[in-house]
Order: C-alpha cells, then sequence, then structure tokens
C-alpha cells in the first residue's frame, strides 16, 4: 500500500449527555492500530481505492450538555484554537437541547461545522430552519451510524471548515490587496493630476513665451505700422499750429478795426492792415484744408489705437476664459497686427463668410491665426516671391456645427520627409534666430484644447494651405476656463 500523508490535527467537539457515546467518538476518531487498518480496509472496500485515503489527524474532547459544550468553545476561541466542528446530541435533559445548544454555539462561532446526532426527530427540518440559520454549516446524522460514516462526515467537515477558514483569509488578504492598490492607484491618480496641472502651468508659462517672442518679433514691422500713422498725424498738427497762428492775427485785426468802427480815418488804415493780413493768412484755403487735416489726424489716432488694441489682446498674460467671440475679427486684428509682416510680400485677399459666435479663448486662437499668417509670409519670402506674386488667402466658412479657418500661400510648400515632424515641439526648417519651432506646436495644442483639429495640404514649390476647424460651442464648454 501507497504512503499516508497526515494532515493538521484537528479539534472535534462532541456534546452528548452518554458516556458510551463518546467513547464510540473517540474509538472511530482515534483509534488503536488495530481498529486504524480495520478502518482503513473498510474504506478501501467501500470506494473501491487501490490507495489508503489520507488521514486527518483528530483533537476530541467531550462536554456532556450544552452549557458545557458553549464554555469550551468560548474558552478555545480565545486560546486561538477553535474548534474545527461539533457533534451534537439532541436530546440532553436537564439541559438545553440540541436546537438550543448549536443556536448558542453560532452566536460565538459562527463558521463552526456541525452534525446533529440523534435516534429521534424532535424536530422536523422546518423547524430547525426556522430557528437557526442553516446555511451550509449543519448535517442529521441518525442513530445507530456507522463507524465510517462518522470518520468520513468527520473528516469532510473538517476539511470544509479548513477551506473556509483559507478561503477568508485569502479573502482578507484581496481585500488588503485590493485596498492596497486603490490606495496605490489613489496616490498615483493625485500625483497624475498635479503633474497634469503643473504641465497644463508650463505650456501657459510656454504659449506665453512664445507669444512674447512672436511680438519681440513683430516689434520691428509694428512699429513701423504705427510711424506711419504719427508723421501725418504730426504732420497735420504742425500744419494747424501754423494756420492758427495765421488766423489769430487775422482776428487781432478783426478786433481792431471793430474798435475803429466810428473813427473814420483810423477805420481805413486798420482796414488796409485787415486786407494785408487776409491775403497773407489765405483764408479760403485754411477752410478747406483744415478740417481735412483734422480727419488725417483723427485717423491716425484711430489707426494707432487699433494697433495698440490687437497688441494689448494678444499679450494680455490672462486666464483665458471660455466666451463667444468673432472669428473674423480675431483675423482683422491678426492681419493688422502682422501687415508689415506681409505687405512687401504678398496680396492679400480675405473672404470672411457670416459666422456664428464661437466659444473660444479668442485670445489663444489670435495667437494662432498670427502664428499661421507670419509663416505663410515667411513660406513666400523662401520662395523668393514679392507683392507682385505672393499671395495669402483667407477664407472662413461655417461647416454645420462647426466654422473653419482655411489659410493659404504660394510659397515653398512642405517637404513630405518632414510633412510628419511640422508639429513636433522644437522642430523647425528656419535658420537660427529666425524661429524656435514652437509656433505650430503651440497652435496645434490650442486648437485640440478647443476641441478642434488643425491640418494641412501642401506641394511642395507650390505652397500650403493651414485650416483650423473649430466646434461653434466645444463639448466641455461647462468648464467655462482653460488652465
Amino acid at each position: 500500500m501507497s504512503a499516508v500523508h497526515a494532515l493538521p490535527t484537528a479539534r472535534i467537539l462532541v456534546i452528548d449527555d452518554n458516556e458510551s457515546i463518546h467513547r464510540d467518538f473517540r474509538r472511530i476518531l482515534l483509534p488503536s492500530q488495530q481498529d486504524a487498518v480495520a478502518l482503513a480496509e473498510l474504506e478501501e472496500t467501500l470506494f473501491g481505492s487501490t490507495q489508503r485515503l489520507s488521514r486527518t489527524g483528530f483533537e476530541l474532547d467531550s462536554a456532556y450538555q450544552g452549557e458545557e459544550g458553549l464554555a469550551m468553545s468560548i474558552r478555545a476561541q480565545e486560546e486561538g484554537r477553535p474548534y474545527s466542528m461539533a457533534f451534537v446530541d439532541m436530546r440532553m435533559p436537564p439541559g438545553w437541547d440540541g436546537v438550543e445548544t448549536i443556536a448558542r454555539l453560532w452566536e460565538r462561532d459562527p463558521e463552526l461545522q456541525i452534525a446533529i446526532c440523534s435516534a429521534y426527530s424532535d424536530y422536523s427540518w422546518q423547524e430547525m430552519a426556522r430557528r437557526l440559520d442553516l446555511r451550509d454549516r449543519l448535517l442529521i446524522l441518525k442513530k445507530p451510524f456507522d463507524n465510517i460514516e462518522i470518520y468520513q462526515l468527520a473528516t469532510a467537515l473538517v476539511a470544509k471548515w479548513r477551506m473556509s477558514r483559507e478561503a477568508a483569509a485569502r479573502m482578507v488578504q484581496l481585500e488588503a490587496a485590493v485596498e492596497k492598490r486603490t490606495s496605490e492607484l489613489r496616490n498615483a491618480n493625485q500625483e497624475l493630476q498635479t503633474q497634469i496641472s503643473e504641465r497644463r502651468r508650463l505650456e501657459g508659462q510656454l504659449a506665453l513665451r512664445h507669444k512674447l517672442e512672436s511680438i519681440g518679433q513683430l516689434a520691428a514691422g509694428v512699429a513701423h505700422e504705427i510711424n506711419t500713422p504719427i508723421q501725418y498725424i504730426g504732420d497735420s498738427i504742425h500744419f494747424l499750429h501754423a494756420a492758427y497762428s495765421d488766423l489769430a492775427t487775422l482776428q487781432d485785426q478783426y478786433e481792431g478795426l471793430l474798435a475803429l468802427e466810428h473813427e473814420s480815418v483810423k477805420a481805413a488804415e486798420m482796414c488796409a492792415n485787415v486786407r494785408q493780413a487776409l491775403a497773407g493768412t489765405d483764408a479760403h484755403f485754411l477752410r478747406k484744408e483744415i478740417p481735412l487735416a483734422c480727419e488725417r489726424a483723427l485717423a491716425g489716432v484711430d489707426h494707432v489705437a487699433r494697433i495698440v488694441r490687437a497688441m494689448k489682446e494678444l499679450a494680455h498674460p490672462r486666464t483665458h476664459e471660455l466666451a463667444p467671440a468673432d472669428i473674423n475679427e480675431a483675423i482683422k486684428s491678426a492681419l493688422l497686427v502682422s501687415h508689415n509682416e506681409y505687405k512687401y510680400l504678398a496680396q492679400l485677399e480675405t473672404h470672411l463668410g457670416e459666422l456664428p459666435a464661437v466659444v473660444c479663448s479668442v485670445s489663444e486662437l489670435s495667437q494662432v491665426l498670427l502664428n499661421l499668417i507670419v509663416n505663410a509670409a515667411h513660406a513666400i519670402e523662401a520662395a523668393g516671391r514679392d507683392v507682385s506674386t505672393g499671395r495669402i488667402v483667407i477664407r472662413t466658412a461655417l461647416d454645420g456645427d462647426h466654422v473653419t479657418i482655411a489659410i493659404s500661400d504660394n510659397g515653398t510648400g512642405i517637404p513630405t520627409a518632414i510633412a510628419d515632424k511640422i508639429f513636433d515641439p522644437f522642430f523647425t526648417t528656419k535658420e537660427i534666430g529666425k524661429g524656435t519651432g514652437q509656433g505650430l506646436a503651440i497652435a496645434f495644442a490650442v486648437v485640440a484644447k478647443h476641441r478642434g483639429t488643425l491640418t494641412f495640404q501642401s506641394a511642395e514649390g507650390q505652397g500650403t494651405t493651414f485650416t483650423v476647424r473649430l466646434p461653434i460651442q466645444p463639448a466641455d464648454v461647462a468648464a467655462a476656463v482653460f488652465e
């Protein structure tokens, strides 16, 4: 026969008021060597096994009343050596009966496996079900019983108790592991949110830095754009100052003449002076030119003010609140600021369709438009074109629940070899000092943040069209702010 593998000792409690029952349980569960061999042979006969079943070592304790059994069970738990199962007699006068005993045992040890041993049917199964939470912890063993029946029942219930405890312990381990993993994920998520916030902050700083760099690069052109209206404002003011001096002289002569109204001799002399002053003043010319000079000065002031407002809108480092904005006006402002970049290189065509207000951060989108316009001018310059041959075309249109902005040029175009890199941060084909490689990357990020798309079509040597497609109202407009 093959070797027998011993399992850890299991504690069993027998609660019965009959001393002979306790002796029978001891003989069956704690057999002598001769009884053990006989029991093994009986197992092989019953189950047809050619290999002897594994033996479970039992530790058996006896209680003769339910109260005593409960006390022993409580003490075993306090010692950390609880009973795996209990055999409980149904009738144990004068104390608790089996049902009462089982109810009390389960109050203190819900996992205890129990077999009821009885020759009588004091309770129906339905009655026991009403009094006890049966679940799967209770079996009924009718007296008289076979030895192998007792042994197999004890072995099965002990194994079940062990597996239940192992499962409970494993469940505790799993819960601890889940809690640990959940905590790790929670911490990782918090760290990720912190990193996202930090990245957004850095992206904001990078975008602002690029915006200020763009303004610096455009500063000379903007200064020139402002200088022209300032010059004719100055010329108009000088003219008005001289005209005022002449008119003041003429007015003085008129006032002197009026004062000598009744002195005919002196009046004649003053009239001659007035005629001389009037001839020198050329009053008719002044009456025509002074209003024109005022209009030129006011137009120049308005032009400068528009440039300054556009620059301020572009440069102002504020939080980018989402609000309805006029995209066509944003394009006009970007063209105004960048006018000096393209006016000597290309003719400008604008075809601005009727658009609804678009919920966006107009400050950020103005930066995108400015980048695309300046890039178009640079591409035309690199192609060797001038104002007679260069061409920039800007179109806006409504496309369902989106608006599109297309900015086309007939510059150098984008080589196929680098087409998949142009939106990469710090990638540039311009010479050192002409570009940082951040413009298109930032433009792409800004458009994506608006839940839009930035795409391009290009033919090398012929030109490029960049198309911005924006939702009229982003799906997450409730956020209301871009960090």
